[in-house]
Formats: structure tokens, C-alpha cells, sequence
């Protein structure tokens, strides 16, 4: 067994029922090889959790009855799709965000071609590709996700359904139920691209779980003298941080744009606090099994000190999240947009191979730590609330207009159209 650490933020997640519509994964009568290779994974994921999961009473759960209940569901499968199911199911009877199952690596990369992210309350289409599938079937920005195969999508079940089918049961095809903006339902069959290649290291598996937002370059555009713009896709290494400060610093408004950005390094975070306040902050409290750690970040040399607009949006996660609070808490700044996803938590990825020779490979994101804010609260399952809460409608999205970013630059005394903002920058 392998120990990795996982970047703060990342979202390995998901709980849904068996019985998944043309999944990637074989759907084949499990052998009796295959059934003992799930019920060892069975055994080393409780073993993980026992020795590293940050709540040693597992929120009051009795965690070796949903080991046995398992086990004995595990007997009964008829199927290995049942089989990954059943396992990812029971870490997820946790409804930990950052704790969940990673499967043996398959040899079929499945590109949908399409996202989707909440706003406010609805589930709505962020991004088509062109050429997709789902351009062909007639998919388009703004179209109301209401339910993907059998499902119903919300807010709140959606880090869920977006995990199990990136990570657990890539498919195919997909059956979604749609409102467009004119308010018709509609439901398509979109196909998904598939490539066939050589068998995915475990490695290779966990780099697919972190969101695509996060895997982008940081851009930053100066908008009118003295307002400058920069989307920060990602926490990472100051080094990776400090161009864009060092661009910030003559401006007098900065639109800190956190929109997708599901956290990263932690060294990231308490840089960036270090490059935006003249004063040392206390962002976070981390809470293992072991104890408490106060997080705390240093002022630096030459930081922006003029006004800060900071946008958020529900996958805003994680280091996002802790840095628009800190803003909110020291009164740093305003924050603009949507609630955020209310993802905090620290993660490790802990790794696991069975058999001899040929080995199937696997493991489980396990959270290790909680966060508290320095305000003494907590932004699990809670996010954080915009000081001027602003949703982009399902029309903006279909024109690509950004009535969000060109409030920011308002707020700094410039002036840009929300056509002018969405065309700043490509969608998420």
C-alpha cells in the first residue's frame, strides 16, 4: 500500500445506485477471481479508514456494520458493475466530499463533450464542444439539467452523479432531460467520445478525478488603465502566483476571478493571502485525529493593496472558497457572485494493488482534515454566501454574456458590457 497526497480541494466523489445506463465498465458475471479482488478492496478501504479518517467515531456511524452489509451485498452480485458500485457506495455512506473510492484503472477514456455546473438552485449546461455529441443532439448553453439516465440532478446530489460518471462508470451514452430557456422539456440520447488505450496507471486515474478548471493556465487581462482582470484557474506554487501579483500591484482595482476553481496547494492559498494583505492573517484551523494546526500566512514584499472584487461561483472549492472568506472576514474586499460548493476538506489518496505479476490497482481518497475559519466557522456542506449575490440567467450563458465579471469592474469604477466580459475570456 501507497500513500499520495492529494491536492486541497480535490473532489473525489460520488453515491449513486447500481443500474446505470450503457456504462463503459464491463457489465459481464463476475468470476470468482473478480469476487475476491472487490472483497479484498472491501477490506483495505475500511482498513484506511480506520487508521486515517480525520473523525475517529465516523460521525457516529457504525462503521463495521456498513463494512458487513456490504460484504453480504458483495456475495449476492451478479455483475462487476454491481461489484464497483457496492464499493464505491459504502465509502460514500460517510457523505464526505473528499472521501471516495478510486476503481482499477480501465483501458477506455470517455470524453462527454459537455459540462454542467449548479447556479443557484439549477443545474444548468456551462460549455458544448464543438463537434460533440452532444452539440449534435442539439445540447446548448443554458439548457436546465434535470435529470441525467434515471436520475434527478440538484445542487446538492450533483458532485455525486458528476464523480460516478467520470470516475466509477464512464458511459457511452448518456439519456438527459433538459428545459431549455424558452422553458420546453426536451430529452436526448448524446453520444460520448471514446478512445481506446493502452490500460490507465493508477496515476493516471487519480490526475482524472481533479475537475479540468484546475488543469488550465491562470490568464489576466488589464480591461482599462489601472483595472486589471485575472482568472485563476488554480492554488498552486507561489512561484506560479507571484507573475500575476507582480501585474496586479500599479493597478487600483483587481476583479479576482475564482469562478471553477476547485482549490490546489495550501501553500498557494497562504501566498496569495500573503500578496493581498499588509498584515499577518490567520486564514484556517486544520482538525485531524492527531490534533489542531493553525494555518497562517506571512505578509509579503510588495503585495496589491488597492481594491479587490472577488468572484465566486458553486465550483468554487475548497482554497477558493477559505480565500473569498478570509476577504469577507478581514473585510478585505467584496465578494460577487454564487454560494460556493462548500468543499473544504483536506484529503489523502492511499493506493492498493492485488494480485502477482499483472497487478489490478486501486484505493480511496480518505479526508484526513476538517477546516475551521478563523471566525471560528466552518464552510463544509455550507460555502460561502456572496456579499452580492448575482446568478448569471440561462440566456447569458446561451449568448455568452458575463453580467457577473462586468459588475466587478463597475464596482472598481470601470465600465465593460456583460458581452464584453463573456468575451474575455473562454468558457469554463
Amino acid at each position: 500500500m501507497s500513500r499520495v497526497h492529494a491536492l486541497a480541494g480535490v473532489v473525489l466523489a460520488l453515491a449513486v445506485a447500481a443500474g446505470l445506463a450503457a456504462p463503459v465498465a464491463s457489465q459481464g458475471e463476475i468470476s470468482k477471481d473478480d469476487r475476491a479482488l472487490y472483497g479484498q478492496m472491501l477490506e483495505d478501504l475500511e482498513k484506511d479508514l480506520r487508521e486515517n479518517y480525520y473523525d475517529k467515531a465516523f460521525h457516529g456511524l457504525d462503521l463495521a456494520g456498513i463494512f458487513r452489509a456490504a460484504a453480504g451485498k458483495l456475495a449476492a452480485a451478479k455483475t462487476t458493475a454491481e461489484a464497483v458500485d457496492i464499493v464505491s457506495n459504502t465509502l460514500f455512506s460517510l457523505d464526505d466530499s473528499h472521501t471516495s473510492f478510486i476503481p482499477p484503472q480501465r483501458a477506455t477514456k470517455v470524453d462527454y463533450g459537455w459540462t454542467m455546473a449548479a447556479v443557484g438552485d439549477q443545474v444548468l449546461e456551462m460549455k458544448v464542444d464543438a463537434g460533440s455529441g452532444a452539440e449534435a443532439a442539439g445540447l446548448v448553453p443554458g439548457d436546465q439539467v434535470l435529470g441525467i439516465n434515471r436520475y434527478r440532478v440538484t445542487r446538492e446530489n450533483l458532485w455525486q452523479i458528476r464523480h460516478y460518471y467520470r470516475i466509477v462508470r464512464p458511459q457511452a451514452q448518456q439519456h438527459l432531460t433538459v428545459r431549455k430557456p424558452d422553458g420546453a422539456e426536451r430529452v436526448f440520447d448524446v453520444r460520448s467520445r471514446t478512445e481506446k488505450r493502452p490500460v490507465i496507471q493508477i496515476s493516471d486515474a487519480i490526475d482524472d478525478a481533479v475537475d479540468e478548471a484546475r488543469r488550465g493556465a491562470d490568464t489576466s487581462e488589464q480591461v482599462e488603465p489601472g483595472i486589471l482582470v485575472w482568472r485563476m484557474r488554480a492554488f498552486r506554487d507561489p512561484d506560479g502566483i507571484a507573475p500575476f501579483v507582480r501585474k496586479a500591484r500599479d493597478a487600483r482595482g483587481l476583479v479576482l476571478d475564482l469562478r471553477g476553481n476547485g482549490g490546489g496547494l495550501l501553500d498557494g492559498l497562504k501566498a496569495l493571502v500573503g500578496w493581498t494583505f499588509d498584515r499577518e492573517i490567520h486564514v484556517m484551523t486544520r482538525i485531524g485525529r492527531k490534533g489542531e494546526r493553525r494555518e497562517v500566512a506571512k505578509p509579503r514584499r510588495n503585495p496589491f493593496l488597492g481594491k479587490l472584487v472577488v468572484l465566486v461561483d458553486s465550483r468554487s472549492a475548497s482554497a477558493a472558497e477559505c480565500f473569498a472568506r478570509t476577504v469577507q472576514i478581514e473585510k478585505r474586499g467584496v465578494v460577487l457572485g454564487d454560494r460556493t460548493a462548500g468543499m473544504v476538506m483536506t484529503s489523502e489518496v492511499f493506493l492498493h494493488d492485488f494480485g502477482l505479476g499483472a497487478s489490478t490497482f486501486y484505493g480511496a481518497s480518505v479526508t484526513i482534515s476538517d477546516t475551521r475559519m478563523s471566525d471560528g466557522g466552518r464552510l463544509e456542506k455550507v460555502g460561502v454566501t456572496p456579499d452580492d449575490l448575482l446568478l448569471p440567467a440561462p440566456a447569458d450563458l446561451a449568448a455568452r454574456r458575463d453580467p457577473v465579471l462586468a459588475r466587478a469592474v463597475a464596482m472598481l469604477g470601470g465600465s465593460l458590457t456583460p458581452e464584453q466580459a463573456g468575451a474575455l475570456f473562454p468558457p469554463l
